[in-house]
């Protein structure tokens, strides 16, 4: 019965970790998605692509992803082509509880979205 508290609070505690580590990888994917979206309107660039992601980002408190896009220059690509957004965040500076030495956690947390350019109108 002595054992029986701490077990319950690590698993009460992981619960917590876990879902927060869903919750960022959903932010990530959202603020990917809103980037692949402005990236296939006509006239996009990755300045103003990587404003888009930044801003959602920083509004969930994750101001220090890297944004990548891909191809460099979307403005450039012709219609039809695919363009991808990825975002990466060290998962040290967004976790909840730090309880990484006790079960495992992700060391990076990744999101992707891409999209097809629309033609020029």
């Amino acid at each position: 019965m002595v054992f029986a508290l701490p077990i319950l609070l690590l698993v009460t505690f992981a619960g917590f970790e876990y879902g927060w580590v869903i919750l960022r990888c959903v932010q990530l994917e959202h603020a990917a998605r809103i980037g692949a979206r402005e990236s296939a309107l006509s006239g996009a660039s990755a300045e103003s692509i990587e404003a888009t992601v930044r801003q959602s980002l920083t509004g969930v408190g994750m101001p220090n992803a890297t944004v990548t896009i891909t191809p460099a220059d979307p403005a450039a690509a012709a219609a039809g082509t695919t363009i991808r957004v990825d975002i990466e965040v060290e998962y040290s500076t967004v976790k909840l509880l730090g309880l990484s030495r006790l079960m495992p956690l992700p060391q990076t947390l990744r999101g992707r979205a891409s999209m097809v350019r629309e033609p020029d109108s």
